[in-house]
């Protein structure tokens, strides 16, 4: 055989075996971020469930009985509550917060302002991470 067509039998460039190898290690850690992504963002300590609700009379409100369910009541909780219409679009948005300690299951009576008329109520999210802006020390208090 000739080296004019099939080249030296040695190569100058990068292996194909460490080539292979890095992409193996890169594909593995990219596994590895996407599992633990999803696995935190599908995981949820804190849910949130509508118990009843009722259109407060003379304002534009919707009052709702929400119950907060958290894995560890050690921790604060956060639910975002809305208000909604007949067409089930969001008239009314609220977050209500419970904070450290009590039961695991805790329920709050709360008034959800609204831009219209409001037929039902929903929960949209729970968590345990707080934004900046609230205070985790201290429960949103409960109509009477």
């Amino acid at each position: 055989m000739s080296k004019a067509t099939y080249g030296s039998a040695r190569s100058d460039g990068v292996s194909g075996k460490i080539i292979v190898i890095g992409i193996v290690m890169f594909t593995v850690a990219v596994g590895i971020y996407v599992f633990s992504q999803w696995n935190n963002s599908t995981s949820s300590d804190t849910s949130g469930t509508i118990a009843g609700y009722e259109a407060v009379e003379g304002e534009d409100a919707l009052r709702l009985t929400v119950d907060i369910t958290r894995d560890d009541s050690d921790k604060p909780a956060l639910c975002i509550i809305t208000a909604l219409d007949e067409s089930t679009a969001e008239v009314g948005r609220r977050e209500v917060v419970v904070a450290a300690g009590g039961s695991d299951t805790t329920r709050l009576v709360v008034d959800v302002p609204t831009h219209t008329n409001p037929v039902a109520g929903d929960v949209y999210g729970c968590s345990t991470v707080f934004p900046s802006y609230l205070d985790d020390s201290v429960d949103t208090p409960s109509v009477k």
